[in-house]
């Protein structure tokens, strides 16, 4: 057997990312955890008892996971703060006190060097500041080495009762089509122009917006490397990975078929069930992920771990 896919849970909640990918997709280990919520911690500690669980990801550092994975890190997941991206927020953006940990990501990123970032927030992520937020987004993880490719997954869409539509970001080394010509998802590859990671002066990729070709899905490093190339439409970038999901994707099916019938409200609509912790459990459950969804980005990500080691 090939050895798992050693993974990174960064603002971890109950542990959605890693349930999904351990026990729905298969070949991931959760090397560690980081989450700064104690009663999210007690929930990790339950489930995975052995898993070291840091707390704050700005101490987080990469001496403390490389002794934990001596082959490397395989991937950082995180589905990090939406508080200043939501319609529900004050609209703050990478500017305010919580969504800014983004950066920490990318921090962490260039630390470890993973094969893999999986990244989760809220739709508006997309449209935040007429779309300079996302474009933000990209440009930082071109800087950090690594190509991407993005869909929007709407919960519904595997069957659960709520609509909780998010953006996935799937980044990879950009070196993985690195061969050159066109890959199996219709993105021309090997006309990255950044710098390899470590250098310490990064090239500028604001002329590369030139080299697109018409109706053609181009990597991020190729689209995002300069602000020349910042026009791109968003339409463009409808994440092909996203329609190679049946095996996910359960129709008009509902994920917990008897969510109507419960005794009492469910605790996502506050009903209150008399049960301890409700508080904590209702900021568990809003916060969190649905593991079903999560399963499509990871299933792709070890696609591509496949196709990296042939």
């Amino acid at each position: 057997m090939s050895k798992p896919l050693t993974m990174l849970d960064l603002f971890s909640g109950i542990g959605g990312f890693s349930y999904a990918a351990e026990r729905l997709v298969g070949g991931f280990q959760t090397v560690a955890f980081c989450d700064s919520d104690s009663a999210c911690r007690r929930v990790l500690r339950k489930h995975w008892p052995t898993t070291p669980i840091f707390e704050d990801v700005c101490t987080l550092q990469a001496e403390d996971i490389q002794p934990l994975c001596p082959g490397g890190l395989s991937l950082i997941t995180a589905g990090f703060p939406c508080q200043d991206l939501s319609v529900a927020g004050k609209q703050a953006g990478y500017d305010g006190e919580r969504s800014v940990l983004f950066y920490e990501i990318i921090r962490l990123a260039r630390e470890l060097r993973p094969q893999f970032l999986l990244l989760e927030n809220v739709r508006n992520l997309l449209s935040h500041k007429n779309g300079e937020t996302f474009q933000e987004t990209l440009f930082q993880i071109a800087k950090a080495g690594y190509d991407a490719e993005w869909a929007v997954i709407p919960a519904s869409d595997l069957g659960a009762c709520h609509r909780r539509e998010r953006i996935w970001i799937v980044a990879h080394s950009s070196h993985l089509f690195s061969n050159g010509g066109t890959n199996q998802y219709g993105r021309q590859s090997g006309e990255t122009s950044l710098s390899q990671s470590g250098d310490s002066d990064w090239q500028d990729a604001s002329h590369s917006n030139a080299q697109r070709l018409p109706g053609s899905h181009m990597e991020l490093s190729i689209m995002y490397g300069g602000k020349q190339g910042r026009e791109v439409g968003m339409e463009d970038r409808s994440g092909a990975w996203a329609q190679q999901w049946p095996q996910w994707r359960t129709g008009n099916q509902p994920l917990s078929p008897n969510w109507r019938s419960y005794v009492c409200k469910p605790v996502l609509c506050r009903g209150d069930d008399g049960l301890r912790g409700r508080v904590d459990r209702l900021k568990q459950l809003g916060n969190s992920i649905v593991p079903q969804v999560a399963a499509v980005p990871l299933q792709r990500i070890k696609e591509l771990s496949q196709h990296e080691s042939q």
